[in-house]
């Protein structure tokens, strides 16, 4: 009898997925939010220098590059991002175009509609993605910092409803530009959903694959940098 261990190691070892990396390297001169301090690498032990290893000094915000919210960073007694169940980490994840959308515009339920009518049904524990097309400006900090898209609070609330474990996009934030209540934030941290932002290369996805996203489990953390990858298949 095969197990699933050996099931899993055959589809890692062959041809049958494909696996895309959502996440933009951290180096110094990303965007970050304008309120957040900058990410900074600082050589501390170095070969040129005599030393038997080489090693750096990182300080940053948890929320640095491709990152999760923890419903914490919004919800006074929200879950931290330590207390997340790895599980959530892990499962079907489904991409929506919605590179239509205008600067600062907000995705609305119809988006969402409309991606079911031709997909399916956004299902129980999805991780559902909005593909803006954003991250074309990531190594333009001026431009990848102003005018984003974003969810209303409508579409939030559907995602809710939907069942969703994560939301995210390839934007600074999941709220558009120049939000002051954030109604997406706190419409999908409340409901203890994961906000995933400033992922890259949403659009190389087809509409269904599968999310392997590893946060670090920093204690009592309002969000963490993260690897992420998609396992596509064919």
């Amino acid at each position: 009898m095969t197990s699933a261990t050996d099931t899993l190691a055959k589809l890692f070892e062959t041809e049958a997925v494909s696996f895309v990396d959502l996440t933009h390297p951290m180096k110094p001169g990303m965007p970050v939010w304008p309120t957040h301090p900058h990410y900074c690498q600082e050589m501390v032990e170095s070969y040129d220098r005599g030393d038997v290893a080489c090693n750096h000094a990182l300080a940053m915000s948890e929320h640095t590059g491709t990152h999760f919210d923890a419903p914490v960073h919004f919800i006074r007694g929200g879950a931290a991002i330590s207390g997340i169940p790895v599980e959530r980490f892990f499962g079907r994840m489904v991409t929506i175009d919605a590179r239509g959308c205008r600067p600062r515009q907000a995705v609305e339920p119809d988006a969402v509609f409309a991606f079911e009518a031709e997909q399916g049904r956004v299902r129980q524990g999805d991780a559902v993605f909005f593909h803006f097309g954003w991250d074309r400006f990531w190594d333009d900090p001026a431009a990848f910092l102003a005018d984003w898209p974003g969810l209303s609070r409508q579409a939030s609330e559907l995602l809710v409803e939907r069942g969703a474990r994560i939301v995210g996009s390839d934007c600074l934030s999941i709220d558009c530009f120049g939000s002051e209540d954030f109604p997406a934030h706190n419409t999908l941290l409340s409901a203890g959903i994961l906000i995933g932002e400033n992922f890259a290369r949403l659009g190389d996805l087809p509409p269904r694959c599968f999310l392997i996203s590893l946060p670090l489990a920093i204690e009592g953390g309002t969000g963490s940098p993260l690897r992420a990858v998609a396992l596509v298949e064919g």
